[in-house]
């Protein structure tokens, strides 16, 4: 008899083992299944935000292609306000050459009228 009861023990052990591992199994499978329905809904939350996503890509690349086009028309107008700049510095200096000039004649004319009190008229 008491074999018997050892028995009975050793299949209560194996039936209680295969109950634990069957309970475990539709956990698992429970969790398995609920992952994939969050990973369902996690997507088609996605595929909702493609639409705005790729609207904001093409402003983004429309927002680029007008950056560039105003970097160009900017580095051209840079160079005309150089060129502008070297033609207005030589026309300044062409000025004062001759503002220079006619000061000089001036200062001439001024040396050579007898009519106009000089240093060199006192003598």
């Amino acid at each position: 008899m008491e074999g018997m009861t050892w028995l009975w023990l050793a299949i209560a052990a194996v039936v209680l083992i295969a109950i634990i591992a069957a309970v475990m199994l539709a956990q698992r499978s429970k969790k398995r299944d609920l992952a994939r329905e969050e990973a369902g809904h996690i997507r088609e939350r996605a595929r909702g935000g493609e639409t705005s996503v790729a609207s904001a890509e093409n402003q983004a690349s429309e927002l680029q292609g007008q950056a560039r086009d105003a970097r160009a028309e900017a580095d051209r107008l840079q160079q005309e306000a150089d060129r502008l700049e070297g033609e207005a510095h030589d026309a300044v200096q062409a000025a004062r050459d001759e503002r220079d000039r006619l000061t000089d004649d001036y200062v001439r004319a001024d040396e050579i009228d007898p009519d106009v009190d000089t240093p060199r008229h006192r003598d």
